[in-house]
């Protein structure tokens, strides 16, 4: 982690890292909710990524990424965008990684549900219910495991399953560095100190929901940037 900071962490999350986050949700979210029935991934891509870089973003420190039905059950940064249309009874998401131009990264990500399938529905409101209840359990001086055992037991009483490839649901975050205290998974015992990016992401084995917002992690509190 950046010493710029680590050496005076406090409650209040750096001006930077709030308007790189701020970009992140406001472009995913706008995305979301203008996307149509009919767009292929690459447009919504084009879209998300433009409209970004309008709010301030000057580059993406991973690559964006946008799936739709199928491509619902994948979120990681080898997957590319495709000319695979969004139904009009469909589920996907969005997941953007803008840098600022001071350095700043952000990380968010949010789900796209068309159309009245119950089942679609289901699952967002259940990824969304999961991701708050994870987030309003978290102290300082938590470990990553901790947050991830929260999270493990709330998906047992589901009848979905954990997608991530890697067993996780987030990371650490940090001006221009990314993953450099490990995973919000079972064995990482890390105290989460800054940053971290919570990113729950379960489904079936026909489609996936996931969403994503950043936590930062003070001596005495803990502060959602959306």
């Amino acid at each position: 982690m950046s010493t710029e900071y680590t050496s005076s962490l406090s409650n209040t999350p750096p001006p930077g890292l709030v308007e790189a986050q701020h970009i992140a949700v406001t472009a995913a979210e706008q995305t979301v909710a203008t996307a149509c029935a009919g767009e292929s991934e690459q447009a919504v891509f084009d879209h998300l990524e433009a409209y970004a870089r309008s709010l301030g973003a000057v580059d993406f420190w991973t690559p964006t990424i946008v799936g739709f039905g199928p491509g619902s059950l994948s979120c990681f940064p080898t997957d590319r965008p495709s000319d695979r249309p969004l139904w009009d009874l469909d589920i996907g998401h969005v997941d953007v990684h803008p840098v600022t131009a001071d350095g700043w990264w952000g990380d968010c990500t949010r789900s796209i549900v068309t159309g009245a399938h119950p089942r679609h529905h289901e699952l967002l409101k259940t990824v969304t219910d999961i991701h708050n209840e994870v987030l309003s359990s978290l102290k300082p001086g938590m470990r990553a495991c901790d947050a991830f055992a929260i999270f493990e037991t709330l998906l047992d009483n589901t009848p979905y399953r954990l997608l991530d490839r890697l067993e996780n649901i987030g990371h650490s975050l940090d001006r221009g560095d990314s993953y450099s205290n490990g995973y919000l998974n079972r064995w990482n015992n890390t105290v989460m100190t800054g940053a971290w990016a919570f990113e729950p992401f379960i489904g079936t084995h026909l489609y996936g929901g996931k969403v994503e917002d950043v936590v930062w992690f003070g001596p005495d509190s803990c502060t959602i940037l959306r």
